[in-house]
């Protein structure tokens, strides 16, 4: 299920408290599964306490989304800034389909080459991070969980009766 969010940045909110909106809006996303703590989450974003604000002040955020991809789920987060977050209509409720994130998460980082160095180290130091290409979708995670769920048999027999 591809979903997406927009944050606002400055002026609204200063660069860090964007990062921390975005950080806690994954955070709550992920923990309706009860198969993710808050706590793991917060570990796993440490690595980008400096950086996150750093891709959000220099606009990196607002043009290429941060993507967050957990089974079925794919959030693909963004942060106006300037004048842009006038028009924002911020949704910070956790994201539909966090009740099926798994424990294997990943936030997929855009990778600007003024920010290749530290986001490499960055990654090294999450296994929940990365500056891949995100996949496109979720589609193909999301048809395989459910197949078997629902027997098409059955409900043709029940519309025939």
């Amino acid at each position: 299920m591809q979903r997406s969010r927009i944050i606002a940045g400055p002026p609204q909110r200063t660069a860090t408290a964007a990062w921390d909106t975005a950080a806690t809006l994954i955070s709550d996303t992920l923990t309706v599964s009860g198969r993710v703590t808050a706590d793991s989450v917060a570990v796993a974003l440490a690595p980008l306490r400096g950086l996150g604000p750093a891709l959000i002040a220099a606009g990196h955020l607002e043009t290429d989304a941060a993507v967050l991809v957990s089974g079925p789920l794919h959030v693909s987060i963004t942060v106006a800034t300037g004048g842009a977050v006038m028009e924002v209509q911020e949704n910070l409720n956790p994201v539909p389909g966090g009740a099926n994130a798994t424990s294997d998460w990943l936030l997929y980082l855009p990778n600007p080459a003024n920010f290749a160095v530290p986001l490499a180290a960055a990654v090294k130091q999450s296994a929940h991070l990365s500056v891949a290409a995100p996949p496109e979708d979720a589609v193909g995670v999301a048809a395989s969980s459910t197949a078997g769920l629902v027997d098409l048999a059955a409900l043709d027999r029940l519309g025939r009766s």
